[in-house]
C-alpha cells in the first residue's frame, strides 16, 4: 500500500530573509547583548520580564531589531539567550543529519547487489575525515632567486646560439685501451725510481 504525502499550501517559512540580513540581524544583537553586558559590569543589575520574554520572541521571528533605545535590557539578554541556543541547534541538526548519512552509507555497504555496495563504500571513502578517494593535487613550489633563473637562462640560450661547450657523455673506454698509469697518476720518472 503506496504512501500518499498532501504537502499543505500556505504556510510560511520561518524566515523571510537573506542569509546575508540573519548574518546582520545576528552581528547586531550580539553588539547589543555586548553594550548591555559593559554596563552590568559597572554596576547595573537587570532582570528579564515576561514582557521582556515575549518581545525577544517576536523579535527572534521577525528576524529585524528596531533601534536600541527601544528594546530593554531584559529584551536584549533574552534575545541573545535565544539566538545562542539558535546557534547550537542549528550545528546539532547538521551533526546529527552527517551521523545518519554515514550510517546509512555503512548499512548500504553490506547490501547483496555489489553495485549498490560498492557505491556506497565509494561515499563512504569521500567522507572528508576519511578522504580515501577526494581528489587532492599536491603543488611544490621551489622559489629560486631572480639570479638564479637569469644565470640558467643564459647558460641554456648559450648552448642553442652555440657559443657555450656542451657537455658531452664522457666516452665508453674498454679495458684494454685503458692506460692503467695515467689514471693512476704514475708517470715514467716513477717507474724508473723503484
Amino acid at each position: 500500500m503506496p504512501i500518499v504525502i498532501t504537502p499543505e499550501v500556505g504556510i510560511p517559512l520561518p524566515f523571510d530573509t537573506t542569509p546575508q540580513e540573519l548574518s546582520d540581524f545576528r552581528q547586531k544583537a550580539n553588539a547589543y547583548f555586548n553594550t548591555v553586558q559593559d554596563l552590568v559590569a559597572k554596576g547595573g543589575k537587570v532582570s528579564i520580564s515576561d514582557s521582556d520574554k515575549s518581545e525577544s520572541h517576536q523579535l527572534f521571528v521577525d528576524a529585524k531589531l528596531p533601534p536600541v533605545r527601544d528594546l530593554t535590557p531584559g529584551t536584549i539578554i533574552n534575545l541573545e539567550a535565544i539566538l545562542s541556543e539558535w546557534d547550537q541547534e542549528v550545528l546539532n541538526v547538521s551533526h546529527r543529519l552527517r551521523n545518519y548519512v554515514t550510517n546509512k552509507l555503512i548499512e548500504d555497504s553490506t547490501l547483496p547487489d555489489p553495485k549498490h555496495r560498492l557505491k556506497a563504500l565509494e561515499m563512504l571513502g569521500r567522507i572528508s575525515s576519511v578522504g580515501l578517494f577526494s581528489d587532492k593535487v599536491e603543488v611544490n613550489v621551489t622559489h629560486r632567486t631572480l639570479s638564479d633563473i637569469e644565470t640558467e637562462l643564459k647558460k641554456t640560450l648559450a648552448i642553442y646560439m652555440g657559443e657555450a661547450e656542451r657537455v658531452d657523455k664522457p666516452k665508453v673506454i674498454s679495458l684494454e685501451e685503458m692506460d692503467y698509469d695515467a689514471a693512476l697518476g704514475i708517470t715514467p720518472d716513477d717507474e724508473d725510481g723503484e
